[in-house]
């Protein structure tokens, strides 16, 4: 059988429209095509439509206008100096955003190892393997949701209604921090080692251990963050 891809109708589109804005279809300031538009060009719902706009003004690309539409801000990509200003600008508050996630997703991995099912473990494989096929070809937009998936199948993990809906509020935060974060070589290959690790302990039923490497991994993505802050590549 072929392999199931786990990336979403909504990441192709994103894809999609960010690849013409960098190939200089539509440039700064131009307005794109109403949403209506889009959706018969990418033969796609306009709820997708929507998310993918929302997910491209996150990351800076786009620019919504209420009753205006949708505008190109940046057609430049993600180099490496444009990471490295944005995490100048939000430094402050991501100290603040791992602290909080320190506290959520080690009780997260403890009530998944109590309650989660082979089944639902069986998903978090999945998504971690995908993870480590995307890496290979450095598809970013992939890998931002794909850990954003990995982490939100623990959460499921836990049965929990009211950490799922903050895990949910988190993930909306987060989501230019992935972009940029896995935009980092280094930062996407670290985590794939600290991913593993996880899966590990969750197999093993130890709380301990689980606790530790979730901790150990969130320190780890800040402490690549500092890194570019610092100039290192």
């Amino acid at each position: 059988m072929k392999e199931i891809k786990r990336i979403s109708v909504t990441t192709q589109v994103i894809d999609s429209i960010r690849e013409s804005i960098l190939q200089g279809s539509y440039p700064v300031g131009t307005k794109l095509p109403p949403e209506v538009k889009l959706c018969e060009m990418l033969s796609v719902s306009r709820s997708t439509v929507r998310e993918a706009m929302r997910s491209l003004q996150a990351e800076g690309y786009v620019e919504l206008i209420s009753g205006k539409g949708a505008f190109v801000k940046d057609n430049q990509g993600h180099d490496y100096d444009a990471i490295r200003s944005w995490f100048i600008e939000v430094a402050p508050t991501l100290k603040d955003t791992t602290e909080v996630r320190e506290a959520l997703e080690t009780l997260q991995v403890r009530m998944a190892i109590k309650r989660g099912s082979n089944e639902e473990l069986e998903v978090l494989q999945q998504i971690h393997e995908q993870f480590i096929e995307e890496n290979k070809v450095s598809n970013v937009t992939a890998l931002a949701e794909l850990d954003e998936q990995f982490h939100t199948q623990i959460c499921r993990m836990a049965h929990n209604p009211l950490l799922l809906k903050i895990n949910q509020l988190m993930a909306m935060e987060l989501k230019r921090y992935r972009l940029m974060s896995i935009s980092v070589k280094t930062s996407s290959d670290n985590t794939i080692r600290e991913h593993e690790l996880v899966i590990k302990a969750i197999e093993e039923r130890d709380n301990q251990k689980a606790a530790a490497y979730m901790l150990a991994h969130l320190g780890s993505s800040l402490a690549d963050i500092n890194k570019v802050l610092e100039g290192q590549k």
